[in-house]
């Protein structure tokens, strides 16, 4: 043992040890890794502010490593999954195969979302072209013709609250200059992310083989959405009413309804007592059955992710997402 002027090397580190931990204020009380910002708008039609910025979702996101299942909740259908996250402490509620590659769905469209508010102003005009043509009478439409001329603004709304399939291809071509290289800047932003179980094929969410995402990919997709205010805007409104323009310049009046039946103000459909849900994204196809993933609060203003991939039915959907919500509040 080595030993300077009769004190031990070890009871040195010990002391000095020691002496850095008080200095770190040790034992004190830590702040979250995230803090909450104000946002000062009101969102429409929900007698609430959305105190809630994405300054808060920059770092120290949730990693989840295995199940934490929801007590009493039966999920019967093998491509469900469930992933639940308390923002403030980075850390798993719930998760049930959170890891699992599934179909999207139109959740999707929160990364083609992510890369036109990354990449464009909200006042830059879109011009439709033959990208918006080609979809099947069952699949959702805004419709746009080809030469409508809209902005960002209006076409994010357009997409993000009443899913628009045309219209996702139209801000990919926007942006990329082509779908398939929209898609490159998807996956090169997946990975960016850490979204490591995405690979995205196209804009919108219809169903590819190649097209895949996991709950939990979503998440840390939704984490990056929220960091702009107008996404925040868009997907709290449950409706909205504008004018663009066709290839003649005749306006064309459209009202659109959100597709999240928790911000629609003309069902009624809810989320448990003091839960408030900010907004999000649905999806619905045959491959990946019924999907939301939600920013949602308790009655303190503390923010939660929660994601239902997969359920059967729309009903079931928004009860297990209610099932799960009800966490939140210790249920």
């Amino acid at each position: 043992m080595i030993r300077l002027g009769g004190i031990s090397k070890v009871k040195i580190i010990c002391l000095l040890t020691l002496f850095a931990l008080l200095l770190s204020g040790c034992g004190s009380t830590i702040a979250a890794p995230y803090a909450s910002s104000v946002l000062s708008s009101e969102v429409a039609g929900r007698g609430y502010t959305a105190d809630l910025k994405a300054d808060s979702f920059a770092k120290d996101l949730c990693v989840v490593t295995g199940d934490i299942p929801v007590p009493g909740l039966e999920m019967a259908n093998n491509i469900e999954a469930v992933l639940l996250v308390d923002v403030n402490h980075a850390s798993p509620m719930a998760a049930v195969n959170a890891h699992r590659p599934i179909h999207p769905a139109s959740t999707t469209k929160l990364m083609t979302a992510l890369l036109a508010l990354e990449n464009c102003s909200m006042d830059e005009k879109l011009v439709l072209g033959d990208e918006v043509t080609g979809f099947r009478y069952d699949e959702q439409v805004l419709p746009g013709k080809v030469g409508d001329t809209m902005t960002m603004d209006q076409a994010l709304h357009f997409m993000l609250m009443y899913s628009a399939n045309d219209i996702s291809n139209a801000i990919a071509v926007h942006v990329a200059g082509s779908l398939s290289g929209f898609c490159d800047m998807m996956n090169e932003k997946a990975r960016e992310l850490g979204a490591t179980n995405t690979h995205f094929s196209n804009a919108h969410g219809l169903d590819a083989d190649d097209h895949m995402t996991t709950a939990y990919d979503l998440y840390l997709i939704l984490s990056a959405c929220i960091k702009y205010d107008k996404f925040i805007e868009i997907v709290s409104s449950p409706e909205y009413s504008t004018v663009y323009y066709d290839a003649q310049g005749k306006a064309v009046e459209r009202t659109v309804r959100s597709t999240d039946l928790f911000i629609r103000t003309d069902k009624d459909v809810n989320p448990p007592s003091g839960i408030t849900v900010i907004g999000g994204k649905t999806g619905t196809t045959g491959g990946a059955g019924h999907c939301l993933i939600v920013l949602c609060r308790d009655p303190a203003g503390n923010p939660y992710i929660s994601c239902v991939m997969g359920t059967p039915d729309t009903d079931t959907l928004y009860a297990h997402q209610k099932s799960v919500m009800s966490l939140i509040l210790g249920n």
